[in-house]
């Protein structure tokens, strides 16, 4: 059995009703030419018949209590002296391989009602993400999704995020795509030995290898206090942001178990050309979009905060190699500046914000930055499942971008048009936003509460919009990217739509001159009419027209 580390914990005790803590991916595909009309079907049946081999996929949550461990293996535990009174033992939890995992029972397949447009697709995957994840099983669910027009179909993975984390989900996904589309013979997720798998490089600071002293326990523990105090003391929206500095928010309301799941797809090439012209990396450029959309949102609903919205950004950190399950992640807290209505001025502040927040997560001490992570974010874990988990927020909303691959990826010959997360909601917390990479593109899941922010498939529109806003604002040229392609009611932003209104433009002008062409000689002559046809045409022409004023004159008369 493996044992859960804290982080693991945590996911398994914040989960609510209403709040459940699995994670999932929406990737839609395009079939490869001269596929089957029952393709879709030979997929299913291939995912629904593959051994289930790899952890967590056959991992089962196991609770257990220190006294069912001692001398289990000595003598039968109705012989065993009758122990001291004392308090209930902490339960133990850790990860039991189940050997004979059916993956047909964790496998599922859909198909859309007509017409199968992103609408339908968008609304089906709300309803999967609402329910939760039997804990009596391995904690994973996917679904094969038919009927989705353009010759598409879909795959909704859903996982529990005690196991999962963005970094390690690349990880496996990696292993079960591939950049050459006629590679076959690729294995589900669940094929995927995660043990096997080389381990990627930290991008935070590790932990402390060594045990640390009592004194420099004390040490660590009075610099991070020190810190969060120090950047409590700041103004809202400038230098190191405070935790629990987030202003209230029609995002921080109690949450139901609905889910509305919308989608968008960003051009990566507009997004690093504002992030050169800008200095400012792809994480910044994207949370600069995120605070532009919720400005314009938030207006729209006459309800922007005074203070700007602050943003939680996880950070990875380093898994251990040999571990099939868990999370590594801390997050750093950066100013959204919705209060700056002038699009360049509020792109400097969040690109402000961003570097001196990861520049204070360098400068401190592993262990520091440990517990002043743990102080930013357990009180709002252990409030979670109160009455006023929703009072106490770090943040306003959970903003994450993962990367993921730069070239076009295939499964089985199957082009992966592209590949949103769709994310948890925390207690409080009605709206995260979650962007990963996908070739050319950032595809962009946004997962909401359905009856706190029912429109969330504007937001994403104005997530697409945003970029134009951003390249006026820093006198950038337009380019003319590739059509974006956004799920729910989503529209491709303004300069993704250009090519599409010129050639309409053009057909319009061609369908015009098309009668001013001339004819075939021989086709005309055929087509004349007599002489003397015309003539009488011409005589009734001219005795209707005579008889016109006089109907007129009679008609006013009345």
């Amino acid at each position: 059995m493996e044992r859960l580390n804290a982080q693991d914990e945590a996911f398994l005790d914040m989960e609510t009703a209403t709040a459940p803590t699995h994670i999932g991916g929406l990737e839609i595909f395009v079939k490869p030419k001269g596929a089957p009309k029952d393709y879709v079907r030979r997929v299913f049946d291939a995912l629904a018949t593959s051994p289930v081999r790899a952890a967590p996929f056959n991992y089962r949550l196991h609770t257990s209590t220190q006294d069912d461990k001692s001398d289990s293996g000595v003598m039968p535990k109705w012989l065993r002296p009758a122990p001291p009174k004392k308090k209930d033992a902490k339960p133990v939890r850790s990860w039991e391989t189940v050997a004979d995992v059916d993956a047909a029972d964790h496998v599922h397949l859909h198909a859309l009602p007509w017409p199968g447009t992103q609408r339908e697709l968008g609304e089906l995957v709300s309803r999967l993400h609402s329910t939760r994840l039997d804990r009596s099983r391995p904690l994973w669910e996917a679904h094969v999704i038919d009927g989705l027009e353009g010759d598409r179909f879909a795959l909704y993975t859903k996982l529990h995020h005690s196991q999962f984390d963005g970094k390690r989900g690349n990880r496996a996904m990696a292993a079960t795509r591939s950049d050459d589309p006629r590679k076959r013979g690729l294995p589900p997720l669940w094929g995927v030995d995660m043990s096997t798998l080389p381990p990627l490089p930290p991008s935070a600071p590790p932990a402390a290898s060594a045990e640390a002293s009592g004194s420099d326990k004390f040490k660590a523990w009075s610099k991070a206090l020190q810190e969060v105090a120090a950047a409590r003391r700041n103004k809202p929206g400038e230098g190191v942001v405070g935790p629990y500095t987030a202003p209230e928010s029609v995002l921080n309301k109690p949450i139901t178990a609905r889910r509305r799941i919308a989608t968008q797809s960003l051009s990566m090439e507009r997004i690093k050309r504002l992030g050169q012209s800008g200095d400012a990396t792809v994480n910044d450029v994207f949370l600069a979009v995120c605070g532009g959309a919720l400005r314009r949102y938030l207006l729209e609903r006459d309800a922007l905060p005074q203070a700007p919205l602050i943003a939680a950004v996880p950070v990875a950190g380093e898994v251990k190699a040999d571990s099939a399950a868990g999370n590594a992640v801390g997050q750093i807290l950066v100013s959204l500046a919705t209060h700056i209505a002038d699009p360049r001025q509020r792109f400097e502040a969040v690109v402000a914000s961003s570097k001196a927040n990861k520049a204070h997560m360098r400068n401190m001490d592993p262990d520091a930055l440990r517990h002043y992570t743990e102080l930013s974010m357990v009180p709002q874990m252990i409030l979670a499942n109160t009455a006023v988990g929703h009072r106490v927020q770090n943040s306003n909303l959970l903003i994450s971008n993962v990367p993921g691959p730069r070239k076009p990826q295939y499964f089985n010959g199957a082009l992966v048009e592209s590949a949103c997360a769709v994310s948890l909601l925390l207690a409080g917390q009605a709206l995260n936003i979650t962007g990963r990479t996908n070739g050319p593109h950032l595809d962009v899941g946004l997962t909401a509460c359905a009856d706190v922010l029912p429109s969330v498939q504007r937001l994403a529109v104005y997530l697409g919009e945003e970029l134009g806003v951003l390249e006026r604002a820093l006198g950038l040229p337009p380019l003319i990217p590739a059509p974006a392609k956004a799920a729910g009611r989503a529209k491709a932003d303004p300069a993704s739509r250009k090519p599409a209104a010129n050639k309409a433009a053009a057909k319009k002008t061609a369908t015009k001159k098309t009668p001013a062409k001339k004819a075939v000689p021989g086709k005309t002559a055929a087509k004349k009419t007599p002489a003397k046809k015309v003539a009488a045409k011409k005589a009734v022409a001219k005795k209707a027209a005579s008889k016109t004023p006089a109907k007129k004159a009679r008609t006013a008369a009345r």
